[in-house]
């Protein structure tokens, strides 16, 4: 039987994961482009066109695009309201680090399939408003959904790129803000979320993400092995086989 992979906003309410550019090497299809750089991640959420290092991108003939947008602090300079170059500037400045160093957290939440496009962008507005860039890190937000006459519809989902380093021009520009990407601000981006949702979508988020780490998509079938008494072919459960650990001096997590 062949593996079908679901996608991660339709098996848990909201997942956190590192853009490195080692996960480039570890997927396939469009999701490359949200591990190569921040530059791609931005354009893959906002179904835009453009380049980075590795060549050109281009994400137009994505038609599921909803809304999006970018949250700053309250006290912020113009220039960063300027499309995408918080992100290009992001990878400019981490251009000489390891390929496994975190260039900033790319996000993806569940939105209820029964509200419409008002009530999701004011959830994601408020949430990248109030959980993080009121806390001082940048963050793109980007909303996906679509209706297909074939019965094939993308279920609404939101993608938000948000920093990890410093993005204003000042000392911190490049480097790692521990209090934006370790535990406390992982936990609180879990539970803000979450309480967002109704609670019969709460339950979806039962399996941990632990940021540092990559972790190819696939669910866990374990139980079902041990049924058949049998051991898993692929990758495991706990993701060995798949795991590209963040950089020593980078893995704040």
């Amino acid at each position: 039987m062949p593996h079908i992979q679901v996608p991660l906003h339709l098996r848990r309410s909201i997942t956190i994961r590192p853009v490195s550019a080692a996960g480039w090497h570890q997927m396939s299809g469009d999701r490359r482009f949200t591990h190569r750089s921040a530059e791609a991640s931005y354009l893959y959420i906002v179904r835009g066109c453009g380049a980075d290092t590795y060549g050109s991108i281009d994400f137009r003939h994505r038609r599921d695009l909803v809304a999006h947008g970018l949250e700053l602090p309250s006290r912020h300079p113009v220039w960063s309201r300027e499309s995408g170059r918080i992100w290009r500037e992001v990878d400019s400045a981490t251009a000489g680090l390891d390929a496994d160093a975190i260039r900033c957290w790319h996000i993806v939440i569940t939105l209820p399939s029964d509200a419409g496009k008002e009530s999701w962008t004011a959830m994601v507005r408020d949430y990248a408003r109030d959980s993080i860039a009121q806390n001082g890190p940048a963050v793109a937000w980007a909303i996906h959904a679509r209706e297909r006459a074939d019965g094939n519809r993308i279920p609404p989902h939101a993608h938000l790129l948000m920093a990890t380093r410093g993005w204003r021009h000042d000392a911190s520009h490049g480097r790692t803000i521990p209090k934006w990407c370790g535990p406390s601000m992982r936990a609180r981006l879990h539970a803000d979320w979450l309480a967002k949702l109704p609670s019969s979508m709460r339950a979806a988020a039962v399996t941990p993400y632990h940021a540092g780490t990559y972790r190819a998509a696939h669910p866990d079938c374990s139980a079902i092995a041990r049924l058949l008494d049998r051991p898993l072919e692929g990758p495991t459960s706990d993701g060995e086989g798949a795991r590209s650990t963040a950089s020593a001096a980078d893995q704040t997590q």
